[in-house]
């Protein structure tokens, strides 16, 4: 059967514009000082001052390798139980996220390497992740995934990470991966 007249150009533009179409998940970064790569959106730390340090710090006790951390930068703080709590919030967009920390291992006496966290997406309930620091090594754990959700509807996400607590508590949030 040979389509002509009116007939042949709708058939025609309805197979041309009806194409499959193809999505591709693209994964979006998150770092701890520079953002988000797309929107630019910035993690909000709190306390927002005080607690939160980064790698220009010189009292620090505990110095990551810059050139080991996402883009040389990583925002550290150690919780204490008089801060009550201590957090990251970040927002996104997409179904699925990985968050990033750099983890301590033995550091010396007295320096506090144990982290724990409670991540939180969209107010749902907490998922807990604790390290306890290998007191065989002195190495830190660089790219140390400490939390992925996936599966989530497609549409605007907030992560929360907290730490509170009765102990002295090491978090160094390096960046997350949102796709």
């Amino acid at each position: 059967m040979k389509l002509a007249g009116p007939g042949a150009l709708v058939y025609s533009l309805i197979t041309i514009y009806l194409q499959p179409v193809a999505a591709a998940l693209v994964n979006r970064t998150i770092d701890d000082q520079f953002g988000d790569s797309v929107t630019g959106l910035l993690p909000v730390y709190s306390p927002a001052k005080g607690v939160w340090d980064n790698q220009t710090c010189m009292g620090c006790a505990i110095k990551p390798n810059v050139a080991r951390a996402f883009m040389g930068t990583y925002s550290a703080a150690t919780y204490n139980p008089g801060l009550t709590s201590m957090g990251i919030t970040m927002q996104f967009s997409g179904t699925a996220i990985y968050v990033f920390f750099i983890l301590a291992n033995n550091q010396g006496d007295g320096i506090t390497t144990v982290t724990q966290a409670n991540f939180s997406v969209d107010g749902g309930s907490p998922v807990p992740f604790l390290h306890m620091p290998n007191l065989s090594t002195t190495t830190l754990q660089y790219n140390s995934l400490v939390f992925s959700r996936t599966n989530l509807s497609n549409g605007d996400h907030r992560l929360d990470i907290t730490t509170t607590g009765s102990t002295n508590i090491y978090v160094n949030f390096d960046y997350a991966v949102y796709t």
